[in-house]
């Protein structure tokens, strides 16, 4: 506007408007120095309607009595960022929001501070989220506010229920860790005495439910947690609850312990100093223990564990629980007739010439060659988390990750690793799963639509109570559509899972003559390679370098 400018004081707090009445003119358009505010710098600064008022009255004076001297006015200001303080319905959370135009004065986290006290807040404020508040207030370039969350509450937690502990370790926990010597030093070939248990002896105890962690609200009022509950416990075969003590957990008999799904059991354990043509098979409803070898053509049956403190050479061994052979097993090659069966899992020393189905994960403390191994979960060869055993010349059906130090042979002998047995299973469950759901649903979808149109008729008095019933069959049919929903949409889950694990995992080297298989999707090692894994990936195997 011609004769009229803009500045602030030196606070830059205010706006002033300096006119000359001699440029300016007798009348001022209050609109027209409006738009001109707004569209110049200063157009974050709030105006005030009195001072515009103000100079206009001014100005007119000044045009009345010929007076020529610059008119001052100051007619508008800015006004701080206004500071909302909001809290949840259970006070659980307190939400801050800062409205403020452009150029606004910000507070400082201070006043935050003190804004949030005199709203009540008193514990769980950050900082850090009051920090963040104020520079989105400051990077703001709009008119509407900016919110955050700057204080929490801290929910009760729940006590965890009580717990069985076994108070024996099971025999393959007990072979798998090696026994310190006087020395204080790890003995590998020490695996342990045979562990059994004596009758009356603890085998499991029941630990106290945890009292949980009581909370608190933004308000500071003090929520109480709930304690966990005592669970009861679940005996196994052949123990019983202590008669001194509620939460012990002893034998009846002298056996093997077995801890499995929080259930202690205790097998009657059979021992034998070997296995061979003057012992005779053995053939046993509990636990055995061969405290020697099992020589060859002989059998060790039995519903337990199955523990083998010697060597085995071309016999069966078939256990309901795990085998473990202290020694190594043996058959002859390209025959493997010396077969290991567990519903459980399988540990030996080392092995060449066997035939081996594990219901769980097997463990080769050193070499495996010359093998058929049918296992449904890991196959570990070597020790420690970064096994370094041999595996080579053999044919393997997994289910899950095979961890070795040396994967094949300098000879290129082939090993085969074929994951498909288990992924297809899954997938068979998966297409029974989601063909049921599809007939059932075209099916519920019939039946929504036939009561639909029942309901939308008079029904006589005699029909109604069939209607009920067919209504009520219709609520559990969506009962029974929702649970294969789920059902189908967790067997996809872990048909993702499995693809996951599937995996060959060469801690030292993986040799040519590796072939690594999931129905059609092949992967062959054509040279060697250092350490290493091959992994599933986008639906295709890859070679994948260890770097650590």
């Amino acid at each position: 506007m011609k004769g009229l400018s803009l500045n602030t004081n030196n606070e830059k707090s205010k706006l002033i408007a300096s006119v000359d009445p001699l440029v300016f003119g007798p009348l001022l358009n209050k609109e027209e120095l409006v738009e001109f505010v707004n569209t110049s710098d200063f157009g974050h600064f709030h105006l005030s309607a009195n001072s515009i008022l103000e100079l206009e009255e001014n100005i007119a004076f000044a045009a009345d009595e010929n007076d020529t001297a610059t008119i001052t006015q100051v007619i508008g200001e800015l006004k701080d960022a206004a500071v909302s303080i909001a809290l949840s319905e259970d006070n659980m959370e307190c939400t801050a929001s800062i409205s403020a135009a452009s150029g606004s004065t910000l507070p400082d986290i201070n006043t935050v501070k003190e804004q949030l006290k005199t709203a009540g807040v008193k514990r769980g404020v950050s900082e850090k989220r009051i920090r963040q508040l104020l520079q989105l207030a400051l990077d703001n370039t709009t008119d509407k506010p900016v919110k955050v969350v700057v204080a929490r509450g801290l929910p009760p937690k729940k006590g965890k229920d009580s717990i069985i502990k076994p108070a024996v370790p099971n025999a393959i926990d007990r072979i798998l860790a090696p026994q310190e010597s006087d020395d204080s030093k790890v003995d590998m070939r020490n695996l342990g005495d045979i562990l059994s248990v004596d009758a009356r002896q603890i085998v499991a105890k029941r630990i106290a439910p945890t009292k949980g962690r009581s909370g608190f609200t933004v308000t500071n009022k003090k929520l109480p947690a709930s304690s966990g509950e005592w669970k009861a416990i679940k005996l196994g075969s052949n123990t019983a609850i202590s008669e001194q003590n509620e939460n012990t957990v002893i034998a009846t008999i002298a056996g093997q312990p077995k801890f499995k799904n929080d259930i202690m059991n205790v097998d009657d354990t059979f021992t034998s100093k070997g296995v061979n043509v003057g012992t005779g098979n053995i053939k046993y409803n509990g636990s055995v223990v061969v405290n020697g070898d099992i020589t060859e053509q002989m059998q060790v049956v039995a519903d337990g564990d199955v523990t083998v403190n010697g060597f085995v050479e071309s016999a069966l061994v078939r256990a309901g629980g795990d085998i473990i052979i202290t020694q190594g097993a043996t058959g002859k090659m390209n025959i493997e007739d010396c077969q290991l069966i567990a519903g459980g899992s399988i540990f030996i020393q080392h092995g060449q010439g066997l035939d081996i189905i594990s219901g769980k994960d097997i463990h080769v403390a050193k070499q495996l060659a010359y093998s058929k191994v049918k296992c449904r979960g890991e196959i570990i060869v070597g020790s420690g988390e970064k096994p370094m055993g041999n595996l080579f010349a053999s044919s393997i059906i997994c289910h899950k990750t095979l961890r070795a130090g040396s994967v094949g042979a300098v000879s290129g002998s082939q090993l085969i690793i074929d994951f498909s047995e288990g992924y297809n299973v899954l997938a068979q469950r998966a297409e029974a799963l989601t063909d049921l759901f599809n007939t059932l649903s075209n099916a519920n979808a019939d039946h929504e639509i036939k009561i639909a149109a029942l309901n939308s008729r008079h029904i006589p008095a005699q029909l109604k109570k069939k209607l009920a019933t067919l209504t009520n069959e219709l609520d559990s049919e969506r009962i029974l559509l929702n649970w294969l929903r789920l059902a189908k949409e967790e067997m996809a889950q872990k048909k993702q899972d499995y693809e996951m694990h599937a995996r060959i995992i060469a801690n030292k080297e993986l040799f040519p003559g590796v072939i690594v298989k999931l129905n059609k999707k092949m992967w062959k090692a054509e040279k060697e390679y250092q350490r290493c894994r091959v992994i599933l990936e986008n639906g295709a195997w890859l070679y994948d370098p260890l770097t650590q």
